[in-house]
């Protein structure tokens, strides 16, 4: 690979912001790699879009540099980065049709009318709104409005676009629709898009890769996959998806390279986990609702709590004798009622360790 193709499309570099008294961004270091769909989650008051305006020059970091497409930004006015941003608010001129909103930017630059002509034309085409370019925003939708807004912010063709939970004031099956569009639209023009949003499942629905913010702090970035599966930390695991937790201590490892932990009540099970967990360290196991199953034979008795309707599938609560509470997903109906007697089982590669008392 080239050095030109390994270059990410944005380097923070010990960035670092403070609001008086209180650090929103604690010394960050981060590459979003150039050419996806990169997510920033976590929850509110994270850091996760003061990290956005800092890289859309709207906040000047304290500390750190800030690099897009392998050029020092930091101290750049925010328009004159090659980055453009669409928030959750449309912010379209309301006496303007839908071809004036997303021409006004190259009109500002003076570009030539057929120019602007052919490259709004081609958003147009992009968004889906053919048929609506003399529309003005109160005659659209708000997933209209939000495709207007889009296509404002690419028509200028930045190198990356921001994108600050664009989708946050719409419902919940507008949300879902936009979601498919959006990352059609990042895949056909080939653009990085940086997404900001507090709704996991938004973002691993959309994303190439995923990092999680907390007070401040990078907790992880990967695929998403990754990041469900294999959390580096107590607060990823239980931010990202629901789960069961157990407090252990690694007491060594089996011959399939998976660590033996003992559990509460002299139980033992296997899980994977990080390398360099040694014998003695105290962890959290990892189990998701959707890897354990009721199974007559299984190695845990349990008794049925609570059984909730959770469209197509059933969320199971049970009380375990010798590991507490645990909740169960299971597809489809499910013959267990409340009170029911009950055994509980989890194949060993569903275990996942993280280091107690760690971020």
């Amino acid at each position: 690979m080239s050095e030109a193709a390994a270059q990410p499309a944005v380097r923070l570099t010990a960035v670092e912001k403070r609001f008086g008294d209180l650090v929103a961004v604690h010394p960050l270091d981060l590459e979003i790699p150039a050419g996806g769909f990169f997510s920033i989650i976590g929850p509110s008051g994270c850091g996760k879009t003061t990290t956005l305006r800092m890289v859309a020059g709207l906040e000047r970091p304290d500390a750190g540099t800030i690099e897009v497409g392998g050029r020092d930004v930091t101290r750049l006015a925010a328009h004159r980065r090659p980055v453009n941003t669409v928030f959750q608010s449309y912010a379209l001129f309301p006496h303007l049709d839908v071809q004036a909103n997303i021409a006004f930017g190259l009109v500002e630059e003076r570009r030539p009318r057929a120019e602007i002509a052919t490259r709004v034309g081609e958003m147009i085409d992009l968004v889906h709104l053919e048929g609506r370019e003399r529309s003005r925003p109160r005659q659209l939708s708000g997933g209209q409005q939000q495709r207007v807004a889009l296509a404002r912010a690419l028509v200028k063709h930045p190198q990356v676009l921001l994108l600050d939970e664009p989708l946050g004031a719409l419902d919940f099956k507008l949300r879902k629709e936009l979601q498919v569009q959006l990352k059609e639209v990042q895949r056909r023009v080939g653009i990085t898009f940086v997404y900001v949003t507090h709704d996991q499942e938004e973002a691993f629905a959309m994303s190439d890769t995923v990092a999680v913010m907390n007070e401040g702090v990078l907790e992880q970035v990967g695929a998403p996959e990754d990041v469900y599966r294999r959390p580096r930390t107590p607060f990823v695991a239980t931010f990202v998806g629901q789960t069961n937790q157990f407090d252990a201590t690694v007491t060594g490892r089996d011959g399939e390279g998976r660590y033996r932990v003992a559990l509460a009540a002299g139980v033992e099970v296997a899980a994977g986990g990080p390398d360099g967990l040694e014998t003695g360290a105290a962890v959290q196991v990892i189990l998701r609702p959707e890897e354990l199953s009721l199974d007559a034979a299984g190695a845990h008795a349990a008794t049925v709590t609570d059984v909730s309707y959770v469209g197509p599938v059933r969320q199971v609560t049970v009380d375990a004798e010798a590991l507490g509470p645990l909740l169960l997903t299971l597809p489809g109906p499910t013959p267990v009622e409340p009170g029911g007697r009950v055994s509980v089982s989890w194949p060993e590669s569903a275990a996942w360790l993280v280091p107690a008392g760690e971020r």
